[in-house]
């Protein structure tokens, strides 16, 4: 998830950081439009978003037991 925000804040495009994450090789303009790594690269930056945000402390949290 940092590491789609660290590229992402680099300049690197979401096919750029697929390719680094998931170590796909280059494709066409049009697979990458329905690709499933693009709506995961996609779902990471927004979590990353999220968790820089403030969302971590959500993580650290003690749950309350039942």
């Amino acid at each position: 998830m940092l590491q789609a925000f660290d590229g992402a804040r680099d300049g690197a495009t979401q096919q750029e950081i697929a390719q680094v994450i998931f170590r796909i090789g280059s494709i066409s303009r049009d697979e990458w439009q329905t690709s499933s790594a693009r709506h995961a690269v996609m779902s990471l930056l927004r979590d990353a978003r999220t968790m820089i945000a403030g969302g971590y402390r959500k993580l650290l949290r003690h749950r309350h037991r039942r």
